[in-house]
Order: C-alpha cells, then structure tokens, then sequence
C-alpha cells in the first residue's frame, strides 16, 4: 500500500500530466493549433503508469484521468493520419488494455444500443477489440501516407539498407500479439504485413525463449499462405493444422467506416507501389547479376561463425551460381509475375523469421562457448521440429542436384538443416524467374542461415567439400537483350 507521501506526490504528476495530454485532443477549445508530437509517447507512457498508481489510491481521480485519456484516444480518428503519431498509437497499444477503466474507451459508443442481448463482460470484450482495431488501422494509415513511406516499407520488405531503424515503442511480445490479432480479425493482408515487420524491428530485446516462440510463429504464417506462390505441390495429402486454421477467423474487422475507407485506400495504393517496384531488373542489368548476390552475401557474412565463415560463403556463393542456372532452364511468362498482397506478406514472415532464427543462432552459439551440450542439442532439436514442417511441401521443377551441381555427389535433403537449405534455393529460383526483388534478399538470407545451422549440426562443412574443392564456378550476367551468357572463371572464389 503506497504512502501518503507517495499517493500525494502521484496526485500531483497525475494532475499536470494529464492537463497536458487534453492539449492533444483537437475537439478541446484549449488545443493549440499544432501541438507537437514528439514528447507523446513519453507523456502517455507516464500517465498509463500513474493510472496504475492511483487505481487504488484514489479510484475517483484515477476515473478522472481515464476519462482524459479516454478523450485523446477518441481524438485519434479525427487527426490526420501523421507518421510522427506512431510511436504514440504504440504505446497505447502496449498499455491501454491493462487498465480496467479503459475497458469502456470504445469510439463505438452507440454499439451498447444495439446490441441489448450481449452481456456486460461480451460487451467490455468487444469494445476493448474495437479499439485496438482502431489504434491499429490507424497506426498503418499514418505509417504508409505518401512515397517516402511506402519506400520505408518496401525497404523493410526487401532487407534494404534504406530501410528505417527507428526503434518501436512496444516490446517484441507485445508487437507479436498485434500480429495475431491482425490475422484473427481480418485486417488486409498489406496490413497484416505491415505489423510483422514492425515486429522484426523488436526483435532482440526478447529472451531466447521469446526468439524461439517468434520463429515457430513465423513458419507457422509463412507455411498458411505459401500455397499462393504455386511453387511448391503438397507432399501429403492430409490437410495440415495450418491448412485449417487457414480458414479460421474469429470475425470480421468492426472499425468504423471512415477508417476503413482510409485503411482501403492506402492498402491498394501501396500494394501498387509494390507492384511497380517489384522487379528490380533495371538495377541488374547495370551490373553482373551474380556480383549483386556476391555483394549481399558478403554483406551478411557475420551470419556465419567466423572460423568456418570463409568456406561456408564459399559455399553460399557457388550455389547461388548454381540457382542462377536452374532459372534461366525455366522461362516464365510476364503474365504469370503477379504480384499479391499475399505474397508481400510472405517477404515480411521471412524478414522476421530471419531476424528471430539469427538469434536463436547467437544464442546456441554462447551455449556452446560456455559448454552447455545439454541445452543446445534441446534448442537445436526444437528448431528442427519447427523446421520440419517445410517438408510438407515438394518444389516444382528443381532437383537437388541442381542446386549443388555434382549429381555424383549425394547430400542428405532428409536433414533439417539441407531441407531448409533446398526449400529456399527453391523460392529463390522462383524469384529470378519471375523477378521479385523484394524476396530474393530473404531466400539468400534463409539460406545462408540454412548453412549455418549445417554447420552447427555437424560441426563441420564436410558434406560440402565437394563444392569447396570445386574450381569452376558458373557466373551469369544479363546483356541489353536480357538473355543469360554463361562464363566459366576459374578460382574466381579463391582469388
């Protein structure tokens, strides 16, 4: 039980800072015409923990601060949609719900009238839902509004450099939530994708088993909507759990109309953007495509221990030579390039299921510097389960001696860590057909850390000495007629 002290000197912060908050609120005679942003995820984040100080201390001033921060709230359909206002809409999202006053925040009032049969408990629940469908909506409206946006989000889908760094003001499990509930009620798709990647920009301020339950999370979204890319044909004709909860949705999105009005407008004005941008073929054609990879991939050796981090880029390299090869054997129609919100969703899953499994990564690598076999043949068994689920499907039109290019040499695809390896090899070459820059980035990624993870398995690179040995590698460049020429360079790797 605080001190009075304690509860006086919380009074007192509770009474300035919400004075403050009402300056937010447009429909307040005494706003000012622009009151500035910036300090308001600092100011909300305070008054959310002075509500919970005087939830008990003084239930009526803390009913009157609520209704406070029930007004701002209610002023957010009203704004302009505004970038600056993000970081504010998550820490609302963050807190909001674990206030039980703010159970009745609902922008919907009139909802109480008709609905008479619900009970009061349904009620709360579903005014609660409401609003954080709101906050949602509104947090992707003020995330994408012009080019520059858009560019940020399509930076973020590819794993550019551009992309921004700005830190959420929500914590990983907190970001990962707002992707389930995302899903369950139906937002679009181009949505949904907007809040996994605001969620592999948490990660890493989340403990392993966090990172673990992410990943799991992650091919669980990623196996839902790989159908759509019709590469891969089902191994099994057994329906999965994945196929069926596919199809479960709790209920449709109930956010007022003017939101979704607006929350439509710029899903179709993104996803075209997106379309346009797709193909990166321009920016290929200006260089060697293979020194393109060669460069990412370098970029992105820290993926790899740095004992075993020259033979497995190597490695990497030669089969992205070998990838290269199999796409050109399969020319497909511009037709068939379309691109969908489906399948900017399945870039965003990649991007945070690479972020969380390179620190599952990290961490079984600071298992084993500190000796704990124990609990690093248990974090490597479970991502193997997790991993496992990739074998439900079978890849069109590739064989795994393409990839690795020697058909007398014979590589496991039965282990985990390969059937990873193979399965995006396989989209990557998908990619180069159709031309989806914004994938190939995550598949060179997903393989890269397919490889690691061999190498954590066996300790080695054995299994692939054979490409190591190797002394031609097939480099592929594309000339103004866009037809592939194949040089042979010896050693080109070993230089």
């Amino acid at each position: 039980m605080p001190d009075a002290d304690g509860v006086e000197g919380a009074r007192k912060l509770a009474r300035g800072a919400f004075a403050k908050l009402s300056q937010y609120d447009p429909a307040a005679s005494s706003s000012p015409p622009s009151a500035p942003t910036a300090d308001l995820p600092q100011l909300l984040s305070c008054c959310f923990q002075l509500l919970r100080r005087l939830d008990h201390a003084d239930p009526g001033l803390a009913a009157r601060c609520v209704s406070l921060l029930r007004a701002f709230i209610h002023s957010i359909p009203s704004r302009d949609p505004d970038a600056s206002l993000a970081p504010a809409l998550e820490v609302c999202l963050q807190n909001f719900v674990d206030i039980s006053q703010l159970r009745n925040c609902t922008m919907l009032n009139d909802a109480i009238q008709e609905e008479p049969r619900v009970s009061t408990m349904a009620k709360s629940c579903q005014y609660e839902l409401r609003v954080r469908l709101e906050l949602m909506s509104h947090h992707f409206i003020s995330s994408v509004q012009d080019e520059a946006e858009f560019e940020q989000f399509f930076s973020a889908l590819s794993w550019s450099e551009k992309a921004t760094q700005r830190t959420p003001e929500l914590g990983l499990a907190g970001a990962i939530s707002l992707v389930r509930k995302s899903y369950w009620f139906s937002m679009p798709v181009i949505a949904q994708a907007h809040f996994v990647l605001l969620a592999s920009r948490c990660v890493g301020n989340g403990d392993l088993n966090l990172h673990l339950q992410v990943f799991e999370n992650a091919m669980h979204a990623y196996l839902i909507y790989l159908p759509d890319l019709g590469v891969f044909h089902r191994t099994n004709a057994a329906k999965s759990l994945f196929s069926r909860f596919a199809h479960m949705k709790l209920l449709k999105s109930c956010i007022q109309d003017a939101t979704n009005q607006k929350l439509n407008c710029q899903v179709n004005r993104l996803l075209l953007f997106c379309k346009v941008h797709c193909d990166d073929g321009r920016h290929v054609k200006e260089r060697n495509a293979f020194d393109i990879f060669v460069s990412f991939i370098e970029e992105n050796q820290h993926i790899f221990q740095e004992q075993s981090r020259q033979e497995a880029v190597i490695v990497v390299k030669k089969i992205v030579s070998n990838i290269l090869g199999c796409a050109k054997q399969k020319e497909t129609h511009e037709s068939d390039a379309n691109v969908s919100e489906e399948m900017i969703y399945l870039a965003a899953v990649l991007r945070l299921m690479g972020s969380s499994f390179l620190e599952v990564l990290r961490s079984i690598r600071e298992m084993r510097a500190a000796g704990d076999r124990h609990h690093e043949n248990h974090i490597l068994l479970r991502i193997s389960e997790t991993i496992g689920l990739l074998g439900q499907y079978e890849a069109n039109g590739l064989n795994i001696h393409d990839l690795f290019g020697m058909a007398e040499k014979s590589v496991d695809k039965e282990t985990t860590s390969v059937l990873m390896l193979f399965h995006f090899a396989s989209l990557f070459a998908l990619c180069l057909r159709m031309r989806f820059g914004f994938l190939w980035k995550a598949c060179i990624v997903m393989i890269m850390m397919a490889m690691s993870l061999v190498i954590d398995e066996d300790r080695s690179l054995s299994a692939f000495q054979f490409l190591i040995a190797s002394k031609e590698l097939a480099i592929y460049s594309i000339d103004q007629e866009d037809s592939l020429k194949v040089l042979l360079v010896e050693n080109l790797l070993h230089q």
